[in-house]
């Protein structure tokens, strides 16, 4: 049942690129039992690992020159950037909840 669970948090949370929804902040909460946390810990773990592999793409994509123009290219290029960060700063904050359980 918390595997069921999980799952359908995942597909929820993967989509949105804010770290730590209220959802999943209530599951930390009451996340009780060894088995409970584990779960809650490698669900918050494999989430950081999704969002650290999404910043990755965006920087290899922030690199690659789309042959347009230079401005088109900069812009391009900073909203890439911009994204990377935000994934990394995700995976900071999944990670770092999944040691406190």
């Amino acid at each position: 049942m918390l595997k069921r669970i999980l799952y359908f948090i995942g597909l929820i949370s993967f989509s949105s690129i804010l770290a730590l929804e209220p959802i999943e902040k209530l599951l930390i909460e009451k996340a009780v039992l060894p088995e409970q946390k584990k779960a809650v810990k490698a669900y918050l773990l494999k989430i950081a690992e999704d969002h650290r592999q999404m910043a990755q793409k965006y920087k290899e994509m922030a690199n690659t020159k789309k042959g347009g123009k230079h401005k088109y290219d900069q812009k391009h290029r900073k909203d890439m950037q911009s994204l990377s960060q935000k994934f990394e700063k995700d995976a900071e904050v999944y990670e770092k909840a999944a040691e406190k359980l």
